[in-house]
This record gives structure tokens, sequence and C-alpha cells, in this order.
């Protein structure tokens, strides 16, 4: 029964588009963060979700809802470049049939992104984008901290509905994307105009919040420990008093030391000890094939170029004479773009991430002040502490295509153009305003109509 509901939703939001057409864009923002193909495998198994929401949102807007386009801004512009290059970089592949493989995926993440500035404008329509991608991953996490925190979970165990290594289902990518969602669940607990009532605002966006930490505990990545040190300095760092807040923090720290299983307590007592632990041994490692790697191929080696790759294990307990590792993924997006797009790509990344700090920047300088405005404040907030989460996150994760980037880069660029957009100076309706001084400045009258009078 429950697919045959997912395929409801799933249709809902095409024949929803009709009406409106951004609905078919949440359509597919949903679809890239529940993954309805694979939790409702057995109606939607086999039927290209994406690829036909997709072209229902982009006929939508073309047929509908042109009006408001944004400015071809520094983000539309890189997108565009990353997607080209991305393109190009099929031609000099050394793993060509991985690459294909990882194209057809990435490149409409990568593309979507550019597309969605087009459509969402209003606060609505920002707060929807946000709200449809928080609450479709919120089937995997929320299930997770749950599951967590009454067993514990542990590494390597997948507790999501999904495959593994699919989306949220790997063990880091739950512990940084969960954390990641903190700020913005509680920037929508306090401005949220979708859930116009507080009592459900405060108690459901609170308690998701609350269940992200035991979730990206129970995934018993080291990946989390990082993000979560992260994020409270964050929140320490924007806190009036600094005093207060550190005790409180240093507080709930030692209560996620006691509360914790013993099993994430062993795991995380790994990290000062990498030389010795197969894991970080051989992420390093491979960090180390991709420096070599790119030292002879400057342009990097394609999409999936880790395929070709041989990692040499030094001896230990179990292989007395050492072993090797083929085909080995870097574990982080940094290393995943140098791999695979070179320098130009890892530089088109930064300075996309640049581009994005820089127009929460300006969003932050020109609301501040205004009341009516707060809301835009706060997101700039969360999305810029969204962000860094993510990026101390996926250091040691490749999810540099993922869609969780790109939807901070594109909603940030909408945020952005919304506060251009209200805070632009009103043209008066029917007021001439003449070029110059003068009589001369008048327009003439045409033929059959009064000439205009001066107002």
């Amino acid at each position: 029964m429950s697919d045959y509901l997912i395929a409801l939703v799933y249709a809902a939001m095409l024949l929803g588009g009709a009406a409106a057409p951004f609905v078919t864009s949440l359509g597919y923002v949903w679809v890239d963060s529940f993954y309805p193909q694979y939790v409702g495998r057995y109606v939607l198994g086999n039927f290209p979700v994406a690829a036909v929401m997709g072209t229902a949102a982009l006929l939508g807007y073309v047929l509908m809802d042109r009006r408001s386009p944004p400015r071809i801004g520094a983000m539309l512009i890189l997108t565009g470049i990353m997607a080209l290059w991305m393109t190009l970089s099929l031609t000099w592949s050394v793993a060509p049939e991985g690459a294909w493989l990882k194209w057809d995926w990435a490149f409409k993440t990568v593309l979507f992104a550019g597309f969605i500035p087009f459509v969402f404008r209003s606060r609505v329509q920002i707060e929807a984008l946000i709200q449809v991608h928080i609450l479709g991953s919120a089937m995997h996490i929320i299930p997770v901290g749950i599951k967590s925190f009454l067993t514990g979970g542990g590494y390597g165990m997948n507790l999501t509905l999904l495959p593994a290594n699919v989306g949220m289902s790997e063990s880091s990518a739950m512990a940084t994307v969960g954390l990641m969602y903190v700020p913005l669940l509680l920037f929508l607990r306090r401005h949220s105009l979708l859930v116009p009532w507080p009592w459900m605002r405060h108690t459901f966006y609170a308690s998701f919040a609350i269940f992200c930490i035991p979730a990206a505990i129970g995934t018993g990545a080291r990946t989390g420990i990082v993000c979560m040190a992260v994020l409270a300095g964050l929140y320490w760092l924007q806190s009036r008093q600094k005093l207060v807040s550190g005790f409180a923090l240093a507080i709930l720290g030692v209560l996620v030391v006691i509360f914790s299983p013993d099993r994430w307590k062993a795991r995380m007592a790994t990290i000062d000890d990498y030389q010795q632990e197969a894991s970080a041994l051989t992420r390093i490692k491979v960090w180390q094939w991709v420096l070599d790697f790119v030292r002879d191929n400057p342009l990097g080696g394609g999409l999936r170029a880790y395929e070709i790759n041989v990692i040499l294990m030094p001896p230990d307990a179990y292989n007395p004479e050492g072993w090797t590792q083929r085909g080995r993924s870097p574990h982080s997006t940094w290393f995943e773009m140098l791999s695979e797009l070179g320098w130009p790509g890892l530089i088109l990344f930064a300075v996309l991430i640049i581009v994005t700090f820089i127009t929460l920047h300006r969003v932050l300088r020109r609301t501040r002040g205004i009341e009516e405005m707060l809301w835009c404040s706060d997101l700039a907030k969360a999305l810029g502490m969204a962000l860094l989460v993510l990026m101390a996150g996926s250091t040691f994760i490749g999810v540099g295509f993922q869609p969780w980037y790109w939807l901070l880069f594109a909603t940030s660029f909408c945020l952005g153009e919304y506060v251009r957009r209200a805070l632009a100076p009103a043209k008066p309706r029917g007021v001439f305003v003449p070029a110059t001084e003068g009589p001369a400045s008048r327009p003439p009258a045409m033929p059959g109509l009064p000439a205009r009078r001066r107002v």
C-alpha cells in the first residue's frame, strides 16, 4: 500500500503543475531527496521519475510561468560552465563507461540548480523549496534518529529505507546532511508561513532537529563528530552571551558522550589512530593517488576516474605481506572534483562556494535593521551555516554532485534575487521622467492621442 501511496503523491505533483507550474519543480526536488523509485520500487522502480518530472517542470515554466526572470549572475554563469566542463570531460575520461553513468545523473543535478532561480521567486516559493527538500529527507533521517535513540545504531548498518550507498544510506552522508539541516529547521520553526500554527511549527521542527543528533551518532561515522563540532562552534560564534552558551554546549557535549553507546565511543577513539585504522588509512592513500594523478593529468580523468586507481596497503595482522585495493573512491568532495574535473573543476566549485557566501553576506548587509525582512536575514544565516557544515562533512565523503550543494547554491541565489527585487526603488506608474531638463525633453505626442501631461 505504501508504494501506491508514494505513486499517488508523485502523480499529484505532476497534475498540480497544471494549476501552479512551480509544483512540478517542487516534485523534482522531492524526487531528488526522497528517492521514490527506491522506496516505492514495486510501482515506480522501472519508471523514469526524475526525467518525467524534470520535463514537466521545464515545460510548465516555458508555457505558463515566464515572468520576472533572475539576472544572469555569477551563480548561473558558473553553473553553466560547470555543466559544460563536466560534459567536455567525457572526451578524455579514463573510465568511459562509469563516466557516462555518473554524468547521466550529475549533469541533471547541476542543470536543475541553474533552473531553480527562474521558478522560485516569492517568499512562499522559496520556503516551499526548502520545505519539500527537507521533508523529503525526513523520511530517511527521522527513522534513523528513532532507531539510533532506541538501539544505539552502529557503523556499517543501513537504517534507512534506501539501498546501500544510495543518497543518505551512506553513513557519513546521513551524519553530514542531517546536521546540515539543523539551522534550516530552526529557521522554519521561527519563520514558516506554510505551517501557520505555532504549536505545530515549534513541535515538529524542534523535534526533527533534535532527532538529527542521534541519527548522526547512530551512523557511527566519525564525520558526524566533525560536523557536530562545526555546528556547535557556529552557534557559539553567533551567541551574544558566549560564556553561558559555551558552558551549555560543553554540558551538551558531555551528555552526548555519556549517553552514547560504547561502540560509538570505540569508533570515535580511532580518530587518533588513523595510521592503523584501515578505513582512514585507505582514504589517505587514495588522496595521495589523486595528487599524483593530477600532476600528470591537470584536467582530471573524467567522472569516476577513481575506477583506475590501485592502492597498495601496508602489512597488517591479517595480511603480513600487504594487500592491494582497486577502484577506491576518494571519499572527499575536494579530491573527487580534483580527480574527475582537474584543477579547473575544483576551482569552479570553490568559486561557486565563494560566490554563495558573498550573496548571503550581501543579503545580511542589505536587510539589516528592516523588520519586515528579518526572515531574509535569518535565512541567509541558516544557509551559510548549513553550507559550512556540509563543507566540513564533505571533506570526508564525495558528494560534490549530489543535490545538497547545488540546492544551497540555488536557494541562496533565489534569496539574493528576492531581496534585490524587494528593495529596488519603486517606479511610479504613469509618471514620465525626462532624461534632461527643459522643453526638449518632452516626448512628442502620438497622432490621435493627447500630449502627455507632467505629473
